[in-house]
């Protein structure tokens, strides 16, 4: 398969050069000041010893000599301490709905959702943040290990690589996973085809903990424009229920309008808790929602 407009390698899931250096130029967009663990190239909500500017405030017994500013004791008689804008790492967190109606279309909605999740990764890697992965799948959590530094993009590569998709999947289940073992507040990318009865409560349960999120919602092209004619038995592939149907105009109409009911219903939840949202098909290339898509939403930079 392609990536990208280039020829991948044996994995699926590899991101071509061409796109990884286009990758380097890109950086995670926070709207909001995060207080991170360690020095990093994004703004703090504290104050540190960098060399922007902040803010005075008065001077305190014991505090740093060095930071006095002596022009406003000559002007005032009064000591103020000068303030600095405190450089961090944000926290990136990246869930991959891993259930078994993602591995459906051509590629997959899974293969597409690992591929946009190592993109997103890479970039936040490279601008010195924090990225930890999540993939749920079976009704289990895997997560990978709190990555920091583009030297730690082979390893969280091929984590991601090593996931596969099958079984149901309790997407609140996964927010309540990944809230529980978060070290810290950050920006939280969901990648997901939110073909689940509880992707409401899951984006709720999102939406109350400290942080911002950006969900990206994955169709394949049969799902969002059915080609099959005729009659038909449809069969769910997570639960294995299955539905006869006859697919005519009248049916194909009713289908578009649940559809577009559907996602206009996921756009209005984003819309009320603050959330970044896009909604792809799986035979978009993944450079393109990343580096044209997600930067026209601001989500990267």
């Amino acid at each position: 398969m392609t990536q990208a407009g280039d020829q991948a390698s044996d994995s699926p899931y590899l991101l071509s050069p061409q796109f990884l250096r286009k990758l380097e130029q890109a950086t995670v967009a926070s709207k909001h000041i995060m207080v991170g663990r360690t020095k990093g190239e994004r703004r703090s909500a504290r104050r540190g010893s960098s060399v922007e500017f902040a803010d005075f405030r008065a001077y305190n017994p014991g505090d740093d000599l060095r930071y006095l500013d002596w022009n406003a004791y000559a002007r005032l008689q009064r000591l103020f301490l000068k303030l600095f804008i405190e450089e961090e790492d944000l926290h990136v967190y990246i869930v991959v709905d891993g259930s078994r109606s993602m591995d459906f279309g051509r590629p997959t909605k899974f293969t597409w959702a690992v591929q946009a999740a190592a993109a997103l990764s890479y970039i936040a890697l490279c601008g010195g943040d924090r990225v930890q992965a999540f993939a749920h799948s079976e009704g289990e959590a895997d997560r990978s290990r709190l990555c920091r530094g583009r030297g730690s993009a082979p390893e969280l590569f091929a984590w991601l690589s090593e996931r596969r998709s099958g079984g149901e999947m309790s997407l609140l289940k996964a927010v309540r996973s990944l809230q529980s073992t978060a070290p810290a507040p950050g920006l939280t990318f969901v990648i997901s085809d939110l073909l689940t009865p509880e992707w409401e409560a899951a984006l709720g349960q999102l939406a109350a903990a400290k942080g911002e999120a950006c969900l990206l919602q994955v169709f394949s092209k049969e799902e969002f424009e059915p080609s099959a004619r005729g009659d038909l038995r449809l069969i769910d592939s997570e639960t294995g229920g299955d539905r006869e149907v006859t697919m005519g105009a009248t049916v194909l109409r009713r289908y578009g309008e649940e559809r577009d009911g559907f996602l206009s219903a996921v756009r209005a939840v984003c819309s009320r808790y603050g959330f970044s949202y896009l909604f792809s098909r799986s035979e978009e290339a993944v450079e393109d929602v990343i580096l044209k898509s997600l930067r026209r939403l601001r989500v990267i930079a």
